[in-house]
């Protein structure tokens, strides 16, 4: 299995990224006919605006006794398969040629599904917290160019975020 660190930059929000996401994800529909799933494009690609890593996410909601099916079916469109990858109870998969893209395969409507989706959506409604996402981005890639060391430092600001984003789906009953 490949190493999951790699070089990272972040770069100016690309317009053309939300139609790379809906094209990647019908291809992982088609490839998933026939099971029942759901898919999503996910991560900072996903908000207009938002700086990012040139590489679209998309997500799979499977039921657990399919993600094995899954996965295999997501392996033969190029992605190289890395397990849970640090994130117990998700599948990454990643692809780096053609248009790179990661796949996260989650249960279907599980916490994980939600979380990625609360996290997208607040983001697209807050453009305050777009504004410090991407200032905490720019610095994390700054001080630490590779994958791990890069989503360790920026940690703070997506809990930070992810706990807004509950609040506001709470109804600002939680905090």
């Amino acid at each position: 299995m490949a190493d999951l660190d790699e070089p990272i930059h972040v770069v100016a929000p690309d317009p053309a990224w939300g139609d790379q996401g809906r094209t990647l994800v019908h291809d992982i529909s088609a490839a998933l006919r026939g099971l029942p799933v759901d898919v999503a494009h996910i991560g900072s690609t996903a908000v207009p605006g938002l700086e990012a890593k040139p590489v679209i996410d998309v997500q799979v909601g499977c039921p657990a006794g399919r993600i094995e099916v899954a996965v295999a079916r997501i392996e033969r469109l190029g992605f190289e398969w890395l397990g849970e990858a640090g994130v117990p109870g998700r599948q990454y998969l990643r692809r780096r040629s053609g248009l790179p893209a990661n796949v996260h395969v989650v249960g279907r409507q599980g916490r994980l599904w939600a979380d990625n989706l609360l996290f997208r959506d607040y983001l697209i409604t807050h453009p305050d917290a777009v504004a410090r996402y991407a200032a905490a981005k720019r610095e994390a890639a700054r001080r630490a160019p590779t994958l791990l060391a890069y989503s360790d430092l920026k940690a703070q600001i997506v809990a930070e975020i992810m706990g807004a984003a509950r609040g506001a789906a709470d109804g600002g009953r939680a905090s």
